[in-house]
């Protein structure tokens, strides 16, 4: 009897994989057209150009085979999506976030947004396996530069409902696209299974994506073995096979070879050469589109269209062949297209559905319970795609996780509740990024030369728990610092830090007009709390300890006063204080809109009379608000105030600094002054008017005419050279470049009277 069922399970399964095998009939008898749809990036928009003809001629497709790019719009088409409808999703999507790991800055939380506007690059990793003592940190680097998770969103989003674990046979139209094993070099044919996930599989271009894990193997981009799967379209029983191709010849000048993406093309073509010339025999109709000029990332959309447009001209111009394959398919009854399953229903961004359940999968219940809270995302909700893909930024913009995906289905055990919303399951997948970070900046300034920041995050990248943090800023002035954190999703961070700073600079007074070299080293210890992860508004209280020393060999009021001389070589400071940013701009250098406003207060006591009832020391408030005032796409409007006031009984140590264009250069508490390259010192109170003009000359160059107003406690006594009003100007071109901004400025102010030039390049640190 064991026999007998071992023997029927055998037939059984061999039945199920012959059946499998089957390749798709059409239902009207005539033979089958297959397409094949080669790779090559964003040049793969020719193939809707070409679909869209070969639909007005009125072609029926049975069946597409597609790699890399073809694979996308090969899948798009076979889910029942008009060429149209394509090049409308092509044009439309934001590229430059899907061809990278960056979250809008919307999402970000204001730590992580200081750090993307801060370092040049940062380089997550782990510390291998303890308990083994591997320690092997290189294993833990990333497999790619990006990691692709949105483009998994983006077709799960555009396939819900064929989404799942399914038959690709089973589509609207039977499709099936190329990946390779990069562990053994084959050919992976990925016709089953999850459809993003295919997909995002089969265009994982080595080095650029990363690879994909599939069921034990791990996948790259299929150009590496089939970049044109002609061949697949006749295994899944195509009689007629139309092949679209678009990588080109190799290029033979190294004058032709200078950018990445000839580069990547080039290894492309090398790669599939062998079996290119076969696949093309096969095809009964063989178009090659003219893409001249444009390369894998041109995904621009004036670029788009025309390639579009290119693919469609590219068809027209085979319209005798394509006739004739008509003509022979009409000679079995009327030829139209044929869809073996509903199209995939298209569900607007706007559109609201129901979410009947929302599971959490890959993390703890404690950190489920807080994504809830924080994405809004929960059981029996209201909701529309654009507020799944806000939820979604809003997790990623944590940086605790390497990559969320999620899959939308119908829930087929519910109906439409009353006001008609659609009822679906939502699944949202999380892998943990890796926990430590190290991240590196560079910067060059005429002020402080070439300037190196280093950071080491341990267990940076995770929600909760401890954490450590060392910061070193290597240049004339150097900063070190350390943090400890200890993380709470309820309560926020406690943390201990330190901060030393030794600052040379050229100091001097509005009364009498001197400037002297002075050199100070300041050391910050604090213990404060901080928020959690918030975005636009961030805040910190707690109490800290100033410890001031004067290097310069005379005080601070022999410099001020050039008169009394006191040795005032070192002085601390216990005190405690509140500080708060709101910061909702769209871009932190070059914002075309929102505002950057801080309110800072302190309060310090000379540790000399900290036990004195006499002395209640004195406070220290600065404000400041920033907003950027976009007249035309090209000209922002960028006003801004800064004030700061002394209340009570002052130290010099805490005195107005103002000068230089990068606040908080060579003291905490010093105000940027456009126009002063200098230093000056302006007593308790001093408030900053200013007004930037930009104008943008190209796409990253930039124009500022740049003026601002000094108001000081002396005014409206005659101040720095007999002057009522102190004032600067600056004109500045600025170019936005992937190391940071490059700057050039030249300056005046009526303090000094002198024209003055100052250049950035870099992240401004």
């Amino acid at each position: 009897m064991k026999k007998i069922l071992t023997g029927l399970a055998l037939m059984l399964v061999c039945l199920t994989t012959a059946l499998a095998q089957q390749p798709i009939a059409s239902t009207s008898g005539r033979p089958n057209v297959g397409l094949a749809l080669s790779g090559g990036g964003a040049k793969g928009a020719a193939h809707i150009g070409v679909l869209k003809y070969i639909e007005e001629i009125g072609i029926p497709i049975d069946c597409v085979a597609g790699t890399s790019m073809g694979s996308i719009i090969g899948g798009l088409y076979s889910l029942g999506y008009t060429p149209d409808e394509m090049a409308q999703l092509i044009a439309d999507m934001d590229w430059s976030l899907y061809m990278s790991n960056n979250v809008d800055r919307y999402y970000q939380s204001s730590a992580i947004r200081a750090r993307r506007s801060t370092y040049l690059f940062s380089v997550p990793f782990g510390a291998g396996d303890f308990e083994e003592k591997s320690f092997n940190i290189l294993s833990t680097l990333p497999g790619g530069v990006i990691n692709g998770s949105s483009l998994i969103n983006l077709f799960s989003q555009l396939s819900i409902g064929y989404n799942d674990s399914i038959d690709f046979r089973q589509l609207p139209i039977p499709f099936c696209c190329v990946a390779t094993n990069i562990l053994t070099g084959d050919s992976v044919i990925l016709d089953h299974g999850s459809f993003p996930k295919a997909i995002r599989s089969s265009m994982a271009i080595p080095g650029v994506f990363s690879p994909v894990e599939w069921n034990g193997q791990l996948l790259a981009d299929g150009g590496l073995v089939n970049n044109f799967p002609v061949d697949l379209c006749l295994n899944m029983g195509a009689d007629y096979v139309i092949g679209i191709e678009l990588n080109e010849e190799l290029r033979t000048s190294p004058e032709d070879m200078k950018s990445l993406p000839q580069q990547l093309s080039q290894y492309l073509s090398i790669a599939v050469q062998n079996n290119r010339n076969e696949n093309r025999q096969l095809c009964d109709i063989y178009m090659h589109p003219d893409i001249t000029g444009y390369n894998m990332l041109s995904f621009s959309k004036s670029a788009i269209d025309t390639m579009v447009m290119r693919g469609y001209e590219c068809a027209k111009s085979h319209h005798n062949e394509l006739m004739q394959l008509k003509k022979s398919l009409e000679a079995y009854g009327p030829c139209h297209k044929e869809l073996k399953a509903p199209r995939v229903k298209a569900i607007a961004p706007t559109d609201t559905i129901w979410l009947t359940n929302v599971l959490y999968k890959g993390v703890l219940p404690s950190d489920a319970h807080w994504l809830i809270s924080k994405g809004g995302l929960k059981d029996g909700t209201l909701t529309t795609l654009n507020d799944i893909k806000d939820a979604i930024g809003i997790l990623m913009g944590t940086e605790a996780y390497s990559s969320i995906t999620y899959n939308i289905y119908p829930d087929k055990e519910q109906v439409a509740d009353a006001l008609s919303h659609d009822p679906y399951k939502l699944i949202i997948t999380f892998e943990l990024a890796e926990p430590h970070l190290i991240s590196l900046g560079f910067r060059y300034d005429t002020q402080e030369k070439a300037a190196l920041l280093l950071h080491l995050g341990i267990n940076e990248q995770k929600l909760s728990g401890f954490k450590l943090a060392l910061d070193a800023n290597l240049n004339y002035n150097i900063r070190i610092g350390g943090k400890v954190s200890w993380c709470n999703m309820g309560l926020g961070d406690v943390n201990l830090a330190y901060r030393y700073h030794n600052s040379t600079m050229s100091l001097g007074s509005l009364d009498t007009g001197s400037f002297t070299v002075w050199r100070v080293n300041h050391h910050n210890f604090s213990l404060y709390l901080s928020e959690f992860h918030l975005r636009d508004f961030t805040f910190a209280f707690g109490l800290d300890e100033d410890l001031y020393s004067n290097q310069s060999g005379f005080s601070l009021t022999n410099v001020l006063y050039d008169g009394i001389f006191h040795f005032d070589l070192s002085r601390g400071f216990f005190g405690a204080f509140f500080h708060s940013v709101f910061d909702n701009l769209d871009n932190a250098y070059f914002a075309t809109r929102g505002w950057y406003c801080h309110a800072d207060l302190g309060w310090h006591i000379d540790n000399r009379y900290l036990f004195n009832q006499w002395d209640l020391g004195f406070l220290d408030v600065n404000v400041s608000a920033q907003t950027f005032l976009s007249a035309t796409p090209k000209l922002t409007f960028i006003p801004q105030v800064n004030a700061r006031m002394i209340l009570g009984k002052n130290s010099g140590w805490y005195d107005n600094i103002i000068g230089g264009t990068v606040p908080g250069r060579f003291l905490d508490h010093q105000l940027a002054f456009i126009g002063l390259v200098r230093t000056i010192h302006v007593d308790d109170l001093a408030a900053i008017a200013r007004l930037d003009i930009r104008y943008q000359l190209a796409s990253k160059l930039f124009l500022y005419l740049m003026s601002n107003v000094l108001y000081t406690s002396d005014w409206p006594e005659p101040s720095f050279n007999g002057h009522h009003f102190n004032y600067g100007l600056a004109l500045r071109t600025a170019y936005n470049s992937p190391i940071g901004p490059l700057s050039l400025d030249v300056n005046w102010n009526n303090f000094t009277r002198r024209v003055g030039l100052y250049m950035n390049i870099g992240y401004v640190f």
